[in-house]
């Protein structure tokens, strides 16, 4: 039988598969309490994380801080093996169009909405579903188009985001 630790770095499908294949109620309780025990690690953070990113950037910018988390989830899984440069760039590059472009729909004329996010929503699909590196092409799809409807803004950001750096 494996570390308790190794086991909760598994996927639940295989946990489920260890237990379904042990013979005794010991081993198959084993899995079980590795799949309760994770689960309840993971939302623990995730109130935490949340919590804690909520508070630094303002109760308006919870949805980024769900956002951020899913992404984390995502991100634990994508091997950068690639090229680890080229990865961090485009992921910075899909970060900035899930923050920037629903907030700039949030202020843009209604003319320019349409065009805006069709753009926005085909770069980030076309970086993240055709790169499998990056993760969950569906995870980075429902991010955007759950913050057009949760645009990032509010004064704490401003304090502490990109605006904190004097304009050159």
């Amino acid at each position: 039988m494996m570390k308790f630790y190794d086991a909760l770095q598994l996927d639940p499908a295989i946990l489920k598969r260890n237990s379904a294949a042990c013979d005794t109620r010991g081993e198959k309780g084993y899995y079980w309490t590795a799949i309760a025990v994770r689960s309840a690690l993971i939302v623990a953070f995730a109130i935490v994380f949340i919590s804690l990113l909520s508070s630094v950037f303002g109760a308006d910018n919870t949805p980024l801080a769900v956002v951020l988390f899913c992404m984390m989830l995502g991100i634990r899984f994508v091997n950068f093996e690639y090229c680890i440069g080229d990865s961090l760039i485009t992921l910075a590059a899909v970060l900035a169009i899930l923050v920037l472009a629903p907030s700039a729909a949030a202020v843009l004329p209604p003319v320019f909405l349409i065009p805006l996010h069709f753009a926005a929503f085909f770069a980030v699909l076309s970086m993240t579903a055709q790169r499998p590196e990056m993760g969950n092409g569906g995870l980075y799809s429902f991010a955007y188009i759950y913050l057009t409807g949760n645009p990032v803004a509010g004064e704490a950001l401003a304090r502490w985001g990109f605006w904190r750096w004097p304009v050159i």
